[in-house]
């Protein structure tokens, strides 16, 4: 069994990192582990330290108030020199969240366009591409 590798982060550690999409996002080190230690059916990679972060949410989709993220130590970017404050989502200020809905602009002058088909139009067209 190898030896497994040193953690680089500590847990509480508030830092910036990239996720698997590209987003970057601030949050704090919850907890440490190495990849694939909680599946029976692959072998534990002791060479490859795993974070899973909690990032604030001010979205309100989740009532806890933040995301959970596991990374690798590779996609930390930088330990901040602040804490990131984690909080239920009914406790965050109402100046951070959007409580207003979103306001959709309508305009006087109607945008048409002249080259948009009806919905007869487009299902007789789908139809002549099918019969090919």
């Amino acid at each position: 069994m190898p030896k497994p590798k040193k953690f680089k982060y500590q847990l509480g550690q508030s830092v910036k990192f990239r996720f698997y999409d590209g987003s970057i996002h601030e949050g704090v080190i919850d907890a440490r582990s190495y990849r694939n230690e909680t599946v029976d059916y692959l072998p534990t990679e002791f060479d490859q330290c795993m974070y899973t972060c909690h990032s604030p949410d001010h979205s309100g989709r989740y009532n806890r108030g933040y995301m959970i993220y596991t990374v690798t130590a590779n996609m930390i970017n930088d330990v901040l020199d602040y804490p990131v404050s984690i909080m239920p989502f009914k406790d965050y200020p109402t100046s951070k969240v959007s409580s207003k809905p979103i306001e959709i602009v309508k305009s006087n002058s109607p945008i048409a366009r002249t080259d948009t088909p009806t919905l007869a139009q487009a299902i007789d067209k789908q139809r002549e591409f099918l019969k090919r």
